[in-house]
């Protein structure tokens, strides 16, 4: 594969990596809060296709924009969605890689980020990080879906809950003192001073 696309994924990876928030010496997220959804996006626009030569073979290229519904009881995973992707895939061997961006479009604002995925034969497995808006929040989560990239996405699964692919949001602030990081969120007090000991161990 050129070196162009995989520069480009792993930069995806890297924003994934500070996607949503960051954890500060004495701080952190003041909630993590669980989150999931299913999703198909099965409207395909725009789409473009090539091909280029690997070490391993030949690899179709794609890049499309998707459109279609995210459900979920958390309204910040409830709406209209808009996946705009690239592909790089083999067919000989039945590997590739999904990118790209994700919007979840709701009445009072959206959530979006950034994803990438392995797909073997169709499947994906990925992981996702991004921000809501309204509520603020950061999102991270693994997901999961059957993809073409003629026909979309379909049955998607993000934060089923298990460990190998769940999700979250984290929002405000866990404050704290501790610069080591500790997270016992407690100030630390000085040692009071103790009057000088007398020779033979009288004050």
């Amino acid at each position: 594969m050129p070196r162009k696309p995989l520069a480009a994924l792993a930069a995806s990876v890297s924003a994934l990596v500070v996607a949503g928030f960051a954890l500060a010496h004495g701080g952190g997220p003041g909630s993590v809060q669980a989150a999931s959804a299913t999703f198909d996006a099965a409207t395909v626009t725009d789409l473009h296709s090539g091909t280029c030569t690997g070490a391993d073979g030949t690899y179709t290229r794609t890049k499309a924009t998707y459109t279609g519904t995210a459900t979920s009881s958390d309204a910040r995973l409830n709406g209209t969605l808009t996946v705009r992707a690239k592909t790089f895939y083999n067919a000989d061997t039945n590997l590739g890689v999904v990118e790209g961006h994700f919007r979840v479009e709701k009445a009072d604002g959206h959530t979006n980020g950034k994803f990438v995925a392995v797909d073997t034969n169709g499947t994906l497995d990925g992981w996702l990080g991004g921000r809501a808006h309204g509520p603020h929040a950061g999102l991270l989560g693994g997901f999961s879906a059957t993809f073409d990239p003629t026909a979309g996405f379909s049955g998607g699964q993000l934060g089923t809950g298990s460990s190998t692919n769940s999700a979250v949001f984290v929002s405000g602030h866990c404050g704290g003192d501790d610069e080591q990081g500790s997270g016992d969120g407690q100030k630390h007090q000085k040692h009071p001073k103790h009057g000088k000991h007398k020779r033979n161990g009288k004050r």
